[in-house]
């Protein structure tokens, strides 16, 4: 019991990571393999203002997030967006997207070194919490916690407003959305903020489990993609139990395999959905029309 909880307490993390993945990729219709690394990026901030100004870890988390989507506008306005227009293919974004990829791990292994840089939300060691037999560290309460909020947030966000059920409509169908006269292109860059958002801030609670290294950034957006793809590429609620089944295979994995298998586990978990159920738990159903 104890190793599902630390895989469903990672697994909430992974979990927004995967819908902030699948939330972009529902509207722009492309994989994006930078999106971990602006994710890392933002997680670097954090560390940053809380080592050098000792800010607090909430407030250095959400300052790390808005650098994060300031790059995330960026990228998108001045390669992406353009890059659509041309009319270039998925494929040609996806190697563009990998390139941005390989630039910002450089840089971030430049100013922050190729080193693993350790967080916190405390710089002195806090005691664990005994919930019925289970040990959770202040860290992991702080992971499920926050991963949790922002997930009511979202699905009110979605529901209950009106730019939310925006964005879900250009996710279900972007050319009836343009027909309707809804602003495609401003609810795209939307979603990219809120997206991005959500990412940065999931990579900085991930930081509290395994640190911070300019090579996470690869690491991060896999997991996203085998969450997202799990749950049912765009669909948010799919995402969010992709990420938990993630996060509590990898830790039985590491359990009983060791370590060094933690990623052996996350892709044969992913082989298995692809063969088995290659449209996710939650497929999003589209209508077709037959002439």
């Amino acid at each position: 019991m104890q190793i599902i909880l630390n895989g469903l307490i990672v697994g909430s993390a992974y979990a927004l990571m995967g819908i902030g993945f699948s939330l972009i990729y529902s509207t722009v219709r492309y994989f994006n393999l930078a999106y971990g690394m602006v994710a890392v990026i933002g997680a670097y901030v954090a560390y940053t203002l809380m080592n050098s100004w000792s800010l607090n870890y909430v407030i250095a988390m959400l300052a790390g997030a808005l650098v994060a989507v300031l790059i995330g506008m960026l990228s998108s306005s001045i390669l992406f967006k353009p890059m659509v227009r041309r009319g270039g293919s998925s494929l040609v974004i996806l190697v563009a997207s990998f390139g941005l990829l390989i630039i910002l791990q450089n840089i971030s292994a430049l100013i922050w070194q190729n080193t693993t840089r350790a967080l916190s939300i405390s710089d002195r060691i806090l005691p664990g919490y005994n919930l019925f037999g289970l040990i959770i560290t202040p860290n992991q309460l702080m992971i499920g916690a926050v991963a949790l909020l922002m997930m009511l947030i979202l699905e009110l966000f979605l529901k209950k407003t009106r730019y939310g059920m925006a964005i879900r409509a250009i996710g279900d169908n972007q050319e009836l959305t343009k027909v309707l006269g809804l602003k495609t292109e401003q609810i795209i860059l939307a979603v990219y903020v809120i997206g991005t958002f959500i990412s940065a801030i999931s990579a900085t609670l991930i930081a509290l489990e395994i640190g911070i290294r300019p090579t996470h950034g690869v690491t991060l957006v896999i997991k996203a993609i085998i969450a997202a793809i799990i749950g049912g590429l765009g669909s948010i609620r799919g995402a969010l139990l992709g990420g938990l089944l993630l996060g509590v295979a990898e830790n039985l994995g590491i359990y009983f395999l060791g370590g060094q298998w933690q990623d052996t586990v996350a892709f044969t978990l992913l082989a298995v959905f692809l063969l088995v159920r290659p449209e996710g738990l939650f497929a999003k159903k589209r209508l077709v029309s037959v002439n």
